[in-house]
């Protein structure tokens, strides 16, 4: 599948070396939320189409690629402000995760995404809140989504 990105993205990943910064945009969202909280892998705070990201050290691993099993993404947020923990405790279901990357020299820009997550297994503890976070269900999804019925097709009398 091929993705449109912006020429500084493409060369910025094809050369040996760049000043070009990579950034995650992550959106944490939930309806007991009163807003979604919204973080930057950065140190400094962002403003992207409008919304503004708050710099927050966090740190996204990528899933393994294993046969007839749905990948899942590990999330570690670094537990410095208890906004986080406070939040966690008041959601009662998974949350919805979104996630874009950008390049730092053009917020404004997104590269790639929004991916959409929910977020499970939420753990944390004095330092970090770890979750996992997992794509929609696609492999028990019923297929194909419509039956054919004379009820919806009247031709297959």
């Amino acid at each position: 599948m091929s993705r449109s990105v912006s020429t500084s993205f493409l060369s910025a990943v094809n050369v040996q070396e760049t000043d070009e910064v990579f950034l995650i945009l992550l959106q944490i969202d939930h309806s007991t939320l009163g807003s979604p909280i919204r973080l930057v892998n950065n140190m400094v705070d962002i403003v992207s189409n409008g919304f503004s990201f708050i710099g927050y050290p966090f740190a996204i691993s990528l899933p393994d690629d294993i046969e007839d099993q749905l990948p899942s993404v590990n999330m570690t947020i670094d537990n410095v402000d208890r906004q986080i923990v406070a939040a966690v405790r008041t959601i009662s279901s998974p949350a919805t995760i979104s996630m874009s990357l950008i390049l730092a020299s053009d917020p404004n820009t997104i590269e790639v995404g929004p991916i959409e997550m929910t977020l499970r297994e939420v753990k944390y503890n004095a330092l970090h809140v770890t979750g996992t976070l997992q794509p929609a269900d696609l492999l028990n999804e019923m297929f194909p989504v419509d039956q054919f019925t004379p009820g919806k097709y009247p031709g297959l009398h």
